[in-house]
């Protein structure tokens, strides 16, 4: 099930950048060459990344090793290797091993040292790790790697999604033109910090490692930050940029501002394809948070609406409970007045300065519910400060999907 999927134009390929990807069988051998699910990206200079992680605290081995290589070798990095399928998760100490070999083994079909290689794992948590089928068809990702091969890798990171995720975006600086591609996974175990999700993004603008950390973690507080399906945040949740621009001949860009807003949109549109993808979710709900006091408030705000799981059975029944909406706001936790609050649904003010409006009945706000994609407003009527958030519905079929989601 998904909410109005994206009819997407073909990825764009990215100088310096090549992919490739393998049917391994990770999740079960009877999957192996029915689909694929390993991706290997590389670089064919050494990159500059950065990286934003879940803020779970049962981290996986993959997560724990990406930071310690962005520690590291930011301004090295020649490549990805991700798998689906198995999460190599809670699995204790043969859990570093695993992932170590997995690193490895992505090294070795890019033809770069293991330092230089970030990893990431999706799928069942607390499943033995099946390295040894990765090892043995690894081949097939170094193999098909090329300049165009995105879409491809959009599907091999794919776990309960119905669709493939990706998006590019070409933007000109200072009279150079450069591209940005990015693709992501994420179905369900979505919410902020962050939202089981893997995001990666390659681009030839030439921009340092240093400007680029801060740079993403602003553009994931934006986007994926600002989702949620669920409530669940996973333990693999991992999202890279890599730059071969500088690795390229380039200088590094001296006013990165358009850069920024580039990938903020870019990360945004990735973000909302998940949401849209949601597990068991029939509809589409934007969030929009003004009159804050500052931006985090308007964010705080809009995330208590989103996961609220009486608004979320709220929007499956079509029903506009708006009495749902003003509790969840009241438990967000930021201080309100609500004699300022203003709501509205599409077009329908329906609550204005702390009271029903008038002119409201629940006949205009059902059909606003009934839609299978709408935008719910807030102004809180405290400041200047803004955010938006995207969610989805909770609808039975969820429950069906993660009652069956091992079987």
């Amino acid at each position: 099930m998904s909410v109005n999927p994206p009819n997407q134009k073909h990825p764009l390929p990215v100088p310096g950048f090549k992919v490739g990807t393998a049917s391994c069988g990770v999740k079960s051998p009877a999957l192996r060459g029915k689909r694929q699910d390993v991706t290997l990206i590389v670089a064919e200079c050494a990159c500059h990344a950065a990286g934003v992680f879940t803020k779970n605290r049962f981290r996986a081995a993959c997560v724990r090793s990406g930071e310690k290589t962005l520690a590291s070798n930011s301004e090295n990095v020649r490549a990805i290797v991700a798998n689906a399928g198995n999460a190599n998760a809670g699995l204790g100490e043969m859990e570093t091993v695993w992932a170590r070999q997995l690193i490895e083994t992505g090294a070795e079909a890019a033809g770069v040292v293991s330092d230089s290689v970030l990893s990431a794992s999706t799928g069942v948590i607390g499943t033995p790790f099946p390295i040894e089928r990765i090892q043995e068809k690894m081949h097939e990702a170094s193999d098909s790697l090329a300049a165009d091969n995105w879409e491809a890798a959009a599907h091999a990171i794919r776990t309960t999604d119905t669709f493939a995720k990706w998006s590019s975006a070409e933007i000109e600086i200072e009279g150079n033109r450069y591209t940005l591609t990015g693709i992501a996974k994420g179905s369900g175990m979505i919410h902020p910090n962050m939202a089981t999700m893997l995001a990666f993004v390659a681009t030839d603008a030439p921009i340092k490692a240093a400007e680029l950390g801060p740079m993403l973690k602003r553009a994931a507080d934006r986007s994926f930050n600002c989702i949620s399906v669920d409530g669940d945040t996973s333990t693999n949740d991992t999202l890279y940029l890599l730059s071969s621009g500088i690795g390229l001949g380039h200088a590094p860009l001296a006013d990165t501002s358009l850069f920024e807003h580039a990938l903020t949109e870019l990360c945004i549109e990735l973000a909302t394809q998940i949401v849209r993808d949601g597990e068991g979710v029939s509809k589409f709900v934007t969030i929009e948070v003004s009159g804050a006091a500052c931006e985090a408030d308007a964010r705080t705000v809009g995330r208590a609406v989103a996961v609220s799981p009486l608004v979320k059975t709220a929007f499956a029944g079509s029903d506009a409970n708006w009495g749902r909406i003003l509790s969840a706001v009241g438990n967000s936790g930021i201080a309100i007045d609500t004699n300022r609050i203003t709501l509205s649904a599409d077009d329908v003010l329906m609550f204005e300065k702390g009271n029903l409006h008038p002119d409201y009945s629940d006949e205009q706000g059902m059909a606003v519910f009934s839609q299978d994609e709408f935008t719910i407003s807030l102004d809180l009527g405290m400041g200047d400060a803004q955010a938006t958030v995207w969610t989805g519905d909770l609808t039975h079929e969820y429950i069906t999907i993660n009652a069956e989601y091992r079987t």
